[in-house]
């Protein structure tokens, strides 16, 4: 045993000296190796073999020690051969040694109404509470490791709001402090009339204070008081989420899932890469839900998203594309959204009797008809006999039997198709036709792009305006509508969803409150590709818009920038030659606080009159980008309001491109970010995000320390007092 344990004294030293190891990982890794030594019974190098490290390792198993307790013993043993090659011992290669694997690290979360419950257990103002407030404050505030926290000096300079610590392997990192929590060790600090340099002190039962405080008298205050204040979780700093409202409709490479239907799997999600304006896949890496009683609904140009107001989504700011917190939108703000959410192509049903044709049907039977159980068929009323007996004729087509039945005293016109087959059919595909309650059946999302065409050309049959009303479809079902209104997407056709409240009387003459809502398609370009793909029965051409001004870009805050950029004198120069070289067109929009949207096309010649005049701005890359991105397009907020409402909210942490398609809108996934804001460890988002080097972890989280300040003063700023 004596040449191992000197060549383990060598390593333990090699560990201490040159690679910086703390004197914990010293003993830590002693203790692995010597319970490696003793069990295998190695007295050498040329000892450990393969088989004596499978048997230590069916040993560790054996014993109920945990996966990742047991990756530790392996890490400790598979660094120490290497240690060994390197000094041309020859040993078994570190590469045989594979590591345990272990489900990935899931990050435990308080809840927000948890945390203040938590931070306002301490009562009182005598030394003791004060302390205790001081250190939760602190804690969650900085999200500084425990030992951290014990090891700071009473004497720091807290004015500015930030400290520098030194954590693991000797490295600086700036940390963030809290009004809230300055306050509280302001307090703190008052009451305490001795001159120890500690900033957190031990008291004895008679508070009389007896050295600096232990990690372990932490964790016991903090398990105290999460304990007074009624919490039974484990406490961790908490993240303030951005949660979606169930029905939110998420885009995934094939197909449209609701946040409630995306929380029960594990599955690809689609996000859009801001920094390359493309979609791709992305990864669903951590999922949670949180009970809300009131969320926001934004309605912008027609597509709604119903979620809370620390939700972001993104907008255009004077540096180019950027966050916003939902709370913080207002009426006139535009927001990031997509002119197509399609990303790869259709995956093959696995029911037969889904073609073009049944598509054609049941988009037909959504808006008009009924599935019925009990009548063991399916009855689809209208007033038009021609679209009767199309449908007929179609059902015929594909081997169907259907009837047609005119009723007394009354104008609709019944096509009835019995067949218990079908309708036990459509019951397994989730097909509904329950007034309010109708759905889209979810297979139509991973159809054909011909499939998908065929389903809406059947719904605008039932449900579709004619004439010169304009392209509208109409339902008392919103959830259906959206629905539709993501088909719509997937075919790059824009839609607009709106809401109207009228007052309907009853056979028996009675007035009653009704809610309807259409979905309407606006843009000349979106009206020309309707036409062209969803060939329905009903006579629309006279309904066209007759002009189009062009896609607006809002980027006023840019142009504002190159403006004040100028400088004043030049400014006049520049615009005296916008005015006589015949650009008095654009002048209006490059030069001035005005709130005009310019068109991309505006925006375009914008560009080329700075160039012409020789000026380069880092914003003019911004602008060129903009313009030249064909996948965005860039909503209105025309609404937002508070709605009551009693249940669960879903979020979900994206990677690598922290973004959702959700509703047609990008939703900004900051979970990392949030993580890291609100007090988590970078090691403990880098294990949970993948990531092999920290450096990516932190470009990941899109932050520098002057934004992370700004951010987590908003944060804390918010903060109920």
């Amino acid at each position: 045993m004596a040449e191992i344990n000197g060549l383990l004294k060598n390593y333990l030293d090699y560990l201490e000296i040159e690679k910086n190891r703390s004197l914990k990982t010293r003993q830590n890794y002693e203790h692995y190796l010597k319970a490696f030594f003793n069990q295998a019974k190695i007295s050498s190098a040329k000892d450990i073999s393969e088989n004596a490290v499978r048997d230590f390792r069916l040993f560790l198993a054996r014993s109920g020690i945990k996966k990742i307790t047991q990756s530790y013993y392996v890490i400790a043993l598979r660094n120490f051969l290497k240690y060994l090659a390197k000094h041309d011992f020859k040993v078994l290669s570190p590469d045989k040694i594979e590591l345990p694997k272990i489900s990935r690290r899931q990050i435990d979360l308080i809840e927000y109404a948890d945390l203040e419950r938590l931070l306002a257990a301490p009562k009182g103002n005598d030394l003791r509470s004060l302390r205790d407030k001081a250190i939760l404050e602190m804690l969650f505030s900085t999200g500084l490791r425990v030992s951290e926290l014990c090891g700071l000096s009473r004497y720091l300079d807290l004015k500015r709001g930030e400290i520098t610590v030194r954590g693991k392997g000797e490295k600086l990192r700036v940390v963030f402090i809290s009004e809230s929590a300055r306050k509280a060790i302001k307090l703190y600090f008052d009451k305490r009339t001795d001159a120890d340099e500690a900033m957190f002190v031990s008291l004895a039962k008679n508070n009389r204070i007896i050295g600096r405080i232990t990690p372990r008298a932490v964790q016991r205050l903090v398990s105290y008081y999460a304990k007074k204040a009624g919490i039974a979780a484990r406490i961790h700093p908490h993240m303030l989420r951005h949660c979606l409202h169930p029905d939110s409709l998420i885009f995934l490479p094939h197909k449209v899932i609701s946040a409630e239907n995306l929380y029960k799997i594990n599955t690809q999600i689609t996000a859009f890469d801001f920094n390359h304006f493309k979609f791709s896949p992305a990864n669903i890496i951590n999922k949670t839900r949180h009970y809300f009683s009131e969320i926001l609904s934004i309605l912008a140009d027609g597509y709604e998203l119903q979620c809370s107001p620390r939700h972001r989504l993104f907008t255009i700011g004077s540096d180019g594309i950027e966050a916003i917190l939902a709370g913080d939108l207002k009426v006139g703000t535009y927001i990031a959204g997509v002119k197509q959410a399609r990303v790869d192509g259709h995956k093959k049903s696995q029911y037969q009797f889904l073609n073009i044709k049944m598509w054609r049907y049941l988009g037909y039977v959504i808006g008009d008809g009924a599935v019925s159980e009990q009548r063991r068929g399916i009855i689809v009323s209208d007033k038009d006999y021609k679209k009767i007996e199309f449908y007929r004729d179609l059902l015929v087509s594909i081997g169907y039997k259907p009837t047609i039945i005119t009723l007394n005293n009354c104008r609709s016109i019944n096509l009835c198709l019995y067949s218990k087959k079908l309708v036990q059919l459509l019951k397994g595909i989730g097909f509904t036709t329950k007034k309010n309650q109708k759905r889209a059946p979810p297979l139509i999302f991973t159809a054909s792009k011909e499939e998908i065409m065929a389903f809406l050309a059947g719904f605008y049959d039932a449900e579709g305006n004619e004439g010169r009303g304009g392209i509208k479809m109409f339902s008392s079902s919103k959830l259906l509508l959206k629905e539709i209104q993501m088909l719509f997407l997937m075919l790059g056709i824009d839609s607009r969803l709106y809401e109207r409240n009228r007052l309907v009387k009853l056979p028996s003459k009675k007035w009653i409150a009704n809610t309807i809502y259409h979905l309407q398609i606006l843009r000349l370009p979106d009206q020309i590709k309707f036409l062209k793909s969803i060939k329905t029965l009903k006579d629309i051409s006279p309904s066209l818009q007759k002009s189009f001004d062009g896609e607006k870009l809002p980027v006023n805050p840019l142009l504002r920038k190159l403006y004040f950029s100028f400088g004043e004198k030049r400014w006049r120069e520049f615009g005296k030659w916008l005015k006589a070289d015949g650009h008095i067109d654009i002048y209006r929009y490059a030069g001035t606080t005005a709130k005009i949207i310019p068109t991309k096309d505006t925006v375009k010649k914008i560009i080329a009159a700075f160039k012409e005049d020789g000026y380069q701005n880092p914003t003019m890359k911004i602008l060129e980008k903009l313009t030249a991105d064909t996948n965005l397009k860039w909503l209105r907020v025309k609404k937002i309001k508070r709605i009551k409402y009693d249940g669960n909210v879903y979020d979900f942490a994206v990677s690598p491109h922290q973004t959702l398609i959700t509703n047609g809108i990008i939703s900004h996934n900051s979970f990392a970010t949030d993580l890291l804001i609100n007090g988590a460890d970078i090691r403990s988002v880098q294990e949970m995000l993948g990531h092999s080097n920290i450096s990516t972890t932190q470009i990941y989280t899109h932050l520098t320390n002057k934004e992370l300040r700004e951010i987590h003063q908003t944060f804390h700023a918010r903060r109920r007092k």
